[in-house]
C-alpha cells in the first residue's frame, strides 16, 4: 500500500501560537513527529505543509520534503482533509504518483509510540477499513461523572447525561481521539459532504488504542509541562527507551527497554576467512536464540598503515599485522552469501565497518544497522562516510573518556543511535568489566544502551540486561581453542546458548507493573487481607457504631482501612455476628469512586 506521510504544521494556533517550533527539551515540536515519521517502515513519501517559513526550514534541514500551504487551508476555520486534500493532489500532479493512502501526522505531537504509523497502515491495509485513528481510554473525565450546571445562580449541579453509576469500574468502556495519527484510504480522503465534516474518514472508521500518556497533542502551556514531565520521566539513568531522538529500529525490532535485549552473535573473523565456517556459525547463533549475526568488514591494504602493529592479544602465533588481516578477511561476496542466509533465517545482518573507502561495499551489503568498533568511535571521518547509509549506528565506547563521544554524538542528533559499553581487551578480567559504565551511559547521553561482552562469564550479559542494556554483543566460535586473536574471548554455540538463557531468565524476573500486585499474589491478598466484620448481631436500619465492628479475614468484604468510614451509616440488611460486611450492606456509598482504598471486588482485575 503506497502510503503517503503528510505532516501539517500551520504557524498559527488559537490556543498556543507558534506551538510547531516552540522548543521542548532543546528541539522544535515538529521534529519529533519528523523523528516518527522517518522510523515508520510502511511509508513511500514524507511532506511537510506549512505557511511557517520557520517550520519549512526545520523540515528541510532534515531533508523532508516541503510544501508552501495557501492561507485558504492555512487559517483558522480550514479544514484538515482540505488541506491534506492540497498535498496530494499537488504532489501527485508534480511526481506523477498515486497514492493509495495518506497517513496525517500534525507537527505538535511529540509523543507517539515508536511503532504506531506502521501499525495504522497495517491496520488499513489488512481490515479493508476507510480510515484508522488512534485513541485512549478515558478516565476520570468520562461523560457519565461530568455534571452541568443550572439554576438561577447557575451552582446546582446536576449530571450531565442521566445516570446511577458512581463506581468507575462500572463505566461503560468510552475513548478520546488523541490526534496521534490518522490514516485514510486515497478514496477515502476525496469524500465531502456539506452535512458531515468528518465525511473524508469514510464509512468504516477503526481505531488504536494507546495509554493516555503515549500521545501527548499539545494546544495549551499546560500539555507542554505534561509533554515535558514525561519525557523527564523517560529521560533518567537507566532508561534506554530515549524521549527526543529517533529510536533504535533493527530488521523491524525496536530496540529499547520495553523490548527483550537484542542479542547480536559477533562472529567478527571466527570464520577464519572461510565461508563454509561463517554459514556454519550463522546457524548456531540462529539455534542458541540469537536475534542477529555481525561480520566485519576490511580491507588490510585500506586499514593498516606501515606503522601498523599487533595488539598484544594478537601476538600469539602472528607476526604481521597485514598477513593476519589478509587470512582473515572474507570477501564481499561471501559476506553476501552470509547475509541472505542470515535473512533467510529471520536474523538481524550487522555490519562493522573499518574504513571509510569502503562506504560503497556498505552499500552493497545493506546492512539493517552499522556497527562502529570502540577504537572508532572518536573516527569523525568514518562515521561521516557512514551516516549516509542511513541505518541506526551502534558504537562500541570501549577505549573512550565519555566526553570523547560529545563530538560524534552531535553529529549523530538525527540518526538512530546506540551506545555499547564495552572495554577493550580480549578477553576482559572480571574485575575490569565495568558494568556499572551501562547506566553511566544512559545517564549521561540519553541514548539506547547496549554492552559488548568481551568477557568469559556466562552471567555477564545477564547482569547486563538487568542493568538497562538494551542489545548485548558477544563473540560465537565454533571451537574456544581455535588458532586466532578472537576464539579465546568467543563462546562456542552451547556456551552461547546458556549466555542467551540467562538474559531471557532476568528478564522474566523484571517483567510485571512495578506499582501494582502480581497474579500470584491474588490468592494471599484475598485470603489473608482484613475486612470490617460485625461483632454482633446487627439488625438492618441500625446506625453503626464503633463498638459494633472490628476487622477479621477474609478480604473480600469492606476494607479494613474503612472501617472508621463505615461508622454512622445505616444497615440496609440484617448482618449475624462474626460475619462480614459488604457494600450492599450499606444504605450509602461508603466512600468516594476516587477512594486510594477500593474494596477487594474493586481490584479483582488488578489483582
Amino acid at each position: 500500500m503506497k502510503t503517503l506521510a503528510i505532516i501539517l504544521a500551520r504557524a498559527g494556533s488559537k490556543g498556543l501560537p507558534g506551538k510547531n517550533t516552540a522548543a521542548l527539551h532543546g528541539r522544535a515540536l515538529i521534529d519529533y513527529t519528523i523523528d516518527h515519521a522517518l522510523a515508520a517502515r510502511r511509508l513511500a513519501h514524507i511532506v511537510v505543509s506549512s505557511d511557517d517559513p520557520m517550520v519549512l526550514q526545520i523540515a528541510r534541514r532534515r531533508h523532508i520534503d516541503t510544501l508552501d500551504r495557501p492561507f485558504e487551508f492555512a487559517h483558522d476555520t480550514a479544514t484538515v482533509d482540505a488541506a491534506a486534500r492540497n498535498v496530494v493532489e499537488t504532489l501527485e500532479s508534480r511526481d506523477r504518483e498515486r497514492y493509495e493512502a495518506v497517513v496525517i501526522l500534525y507537527g505538535n505531537i511529540p509523543l507517539r509510540p515508536y511503532n504506531l504509523i506502521d501499525r495504522a497502515i497495517d491496520k488499513l491495509k489488512q481490515t479493508q477499513c476507510d480510515s484508522v485513528q488512534s485513541v485512549y481510554p478515558v478516565g476520570k473525565t468520562h461523560p457519565l461523572w461530568m455534571r452541568s450546571l443550572t439554576g438561577d445562580q447557575n451552582d446546582i449541579l446536576e449530571n450531565y447525561q442521566p445516570n446511577n453509576i458512581y463506581r468507575r469500574q462500572d463505566l461503560p468502556p468510552v475513548y478520546m481521539l488523541n490526534g496521534g495519527i490518522i490514516a485514510v484510504t486515497r478514496q477515502a480522503l476525496d469524500l465531502v459532504s456539506d452535512t458531515d465534516p468528518h465525511a473524508f474518514l469514510g464509512r468504516d472508521r477503526r481505531a488504536i488504542v494507546t495509554d493516555e500518556s503515549e500521545v501527548i497533542d499539545i494546544d495549551t502551556p499546560a500539555d507542554f509541562t505534561r509533554a515535558a514531565a514525561i519525557m523527564d520521566i523517560r529521560r533518567r539513568p537507566c532508561t534506554t527507551s530515549p524521549a527526543g531522538f529517533p529510536p533504535v529500529n533493527i530488521a523491524g525490532r525496536l530496540i529499547d527497554k520495553t523490548q527483550p535485549a537484542y542479542v547480536i552473535a559477533e562472529l567478527g573473523v571466527n570464520h577464519d576467512g572461510k565461508l563454509g565456517r561463517a554459514v556454519e556459525l550463522v546457524q548456531s547463533a540462529k539455534d542458541a536464540g540469537a536475534n542477529a549475526i555481525k561480520l566485519q568488514l576490511f580491507n588490510p591494504d585500506l586499514l593498516l598503515s606501515n606503522q601498523a602493529e599487533l595488539a598484544a592479544y594478537q601476538e600469539a602465533g602472528e607476526t604481521d599485522p597485514k598477513i593476519m588481516l589478509r587470512r582473515l578477511q572474507l570477501p564481499l561476496q561471501d559476506m553476501i552469501t552470509v547475509r541472505d542466509v542470515a535473512r533467510r533465517l529471520d536474523l538481524g545482518f550487522i555490519v562493522t565497518c573499518f574504513s571509510l573507502e569502503l562506504a560503497h561495499e556498505m552499500m552493497v551489503l545493506d546492512p539493517d544497522a552499522v556497527k562502529i568498533a570502540s577504537p572508532d568511535a572518536v573516527n569523525l571521518p568514518l562515521i561521516d562516510a557512514l551516516v549516509s547509509l542511513k541505518k541506526p549506528m551502534l558504537i562500541s565506547t570501549g577505549t573512550c573518556r565519555l566526553e570523547e563521544l560529545s563530538p560524534t554524538l552531535l553529529r549523530l542528533s538525527d540518526v538512530p543511535v546506540a551506545l555499547f559499553h564495552c572495554v577493550s581487551a580480549y578477553p576482559v578480567p572480571p574485575e575490569q568489566a565495568n558494568l556499572n559504565r551501562i547506566p553511566a551511559l544512559a545517564g549521561m547521553f540519553n541514548r539506547t544502551v547496549g554492552y559488548s561482552d568481551h568477557t568469559t562469564m556466562e552471567h555477564a550479559g545477564m547482569i547486563a540486561a538487568s542493568l538497562g542494556a538494551s542489545i548485548i554483543e558477544k563473540h560465537l566460535t565454533y571451537s574456544r581453542a581455535a588458532a586466532g586473536p578472537d576464539h579465546v574471548a568467543s563462546f562456542d554455540p552451547e556456551q552461547f546458548a546458556q549466555y542467551v538463557r540467562l538474559i531471557r531468565s532476568v528478564e522474566q524476573m523484571q517483567t510485571g507493573d512495578p506499582y501494582g500486585i502480581q497474579t500470584a499474589e491474588a490468592d494471599v491478598r484475598r485470603v489473608s487481607r482484613q475486612s470490617v466484620c460485625a461483632v454482633c448481631d446487627l439488625s438492618a436500619g441500625r446506625t453503626l457504631q464503633e463498638s459494633d465492628l472490628t476487622v477479621k479475614r477474609p478480604g473480600t468484604g469492606i476494607p479494613a482501612a474503612n472501617l472508621k468510614v463505615v461508622v454512622g451509616k445505616t444497615l440496609k440488611n440484617d448482618v449475624a455476628a462474626n460475619n462480614l460486611l459488604t457494600e450492599d450492606d450499606i444504605d450509602e456509598s461508603i466512600s468516594d469512586p476516587e477512594s486510594p482504598v477500593p474494596s477487594e471486588k474493586q481490584n479483582t482485575t488488578a489483582a
